[in-house]
């Protein structure tokens, strides 16, 4: 009898999409292997409430228990993920531990939050594009530990976008920014337990006063049962949102397609509405004649669009009643949304050739950033193919990711 309730919740659970993880995080394995280990030191959690075990705790949760932790560091967004993109993060209590923003008055950890610090534990979850700027506030945290000798731990886990596919130029380190810190794909395909590999062995920390790179002493924990070809869905984990406008896997996705579109402030991309970086519209946007344009090849690079009208309450647009694109990004691996953007955009200079003189400079700035490069900002003002940009020092990036790789 019991055998068959088992089966019957198995069953059950199959038809409502439930499914047992298959992967197992590195916070997991990190306790099981390092709890003796660092009994009775002093450690720092870089984290927030997106760490989540497959249970639904909070990763800090379980870390508290087997470790003497006497402070939490929370990135952009603060611990619990509710404050808006680029707005100054308070400090905080946790816990009753004392959480230390490093998105605000502070963006590396100063000395005196080291106080009683024997070594700094990492456990983020990212969403796999290179302006996501949790992977800038690694680079400076693992930079002040190299400074001080205090060993770090990064607990990895999934890149919700899968580690096959990388697009988008390597970043002209001219244009280093906190949106952009590291000579990375905009889609890197990397874990950040591999990226970290990466930054610490190839000397991209910040150069110690003597002009020779520092590096940290490092231990990334990896994940087991990840493979590269995996999305979010295929990992069997629950996913809580990183960011106030990433309230899902596909919210993640559809950042590849419109989120560079978002930083140019003409239309909306659906902040404010309950499928942020899905839409993009306005009130009288041709979203009819650009979707003819486009709806073929982009179902071929993996991404589903239709027409329809939203209401954004936040925003450009905010309050008013926008004809816009729907874009409905598919859970594959393979798919290249962000050569779909290139092809959203080609549409859109076809149907409106001086849109980028519309552009304020506070945008331009932004652009250069996240693009990673002045000449793909001259391109695109020019109203030309961002082609070149999808491929530029991809297959160099991809022979040194081969070198840090964790997974198959």
């Amino acid at each position: 009898m019991a055998r068959g309730l088992l089966v019957g919740i198995a069953l059950w659970g199959a038809i409502i999409g439930w499914a047992a993880p298959v992967v197992e995080l590195g916070v997991e394995r990190f306790v099981a292997s390092h709890a003796e280990r660092l009994r009775g030191k002093g450690v720092a959690v870089l984290t927030h409430a997106a760490a989540r075990l497959p249970d639904g705790r909070l990763s800090l949760e379980l870390l508290v228990q087997h470790f003497r932790v006497v402070a939490v560091w929370a990135p952009e967004h603060g611990f619990w993920g509710t404050v808006p993109a680029g707005v100054p993060v308070q400090d905080d209590t946790i816990l009753g531990l004392p959480v230390y923003s490093l998105y605000g008055a502070r963006r590396r950890p100063s000395a005196e939050l080291f106080r009683g610090v024997e070594g700094v534990i990492v456990d983020l979850q990212d969403v796999g594009i290179r302006p996501f700027t949790y992977l800038s506030t690694l680079v400076l945290v693992m930079d002040a530990c190299a400074e001080r000798g205090v060993p770090v731990y990064v607990l990895d886990r999934p890149n919700p976008l899968g580690g096959i596919v990388v697009e988008g130029a390597v970043l002209d380190t001219a244009y280093r920014s906190f949106v952009g810190m590291l000579p990375i794909p905009y889609r890197h395909g990397c874990t950040l337990g591999e990226l970290a590999r990466m930054l610490n062995a190839e000397g991209w920390l910040p150069s110690s006063s003597h002009g020779t790179p520092r590096r940290c002493s490092l231990e990334v924990v990896p994940l087991r049962g990840w493979r590269r070809q995996m999305v979010w869905e295929d990992t069997g984990l629950p996913w809580f949102p990183p960011s106030p406008n990433v309230p899902t896997p596909t919210a993640a996705r559809a950042m590849l397609l419109t989120g560079i579109l978002g930083e140019m402030g003409l239309w909306s991309v659906g902040i404010g509405t309950a499928t942020p970086f899905q839409w993009l519209g306005a009130p009288g946007f041709p979203a009819g004649a650009v979707v003819e344009r486009v709806r073929q090849r982009m179902a071929e690079l993996g991404v589903v669009v239709g027409t329809g009208r939203f209401v954004p309450s936040a925003g450009p647009y905010a309050r008013q009643e926008c004809h816009g694109i729907f874009f409905a990004p598919r859970p594959s691996a393979e798919a290249r949304f962000l050569e779909a953007f290139v092809v959203l955009l080609e549409a859109l200079w076809q149907q409106s050739p001086q849109l980028c003189q519309q552009l304020t400079p506070k945008a331009q700035d932004m652009l250069r950033k996240v693009l990673g490069s002045e000449a793909a900002l001259r391109a695109l003002c020019r109203g030309e193919s961002l082609r070149e940009w999808l491929e530029k020092g991809l297959g160099e990036f991809q022979r040194l990711r081969q070198r840090y790789s964790l997974y198959q």
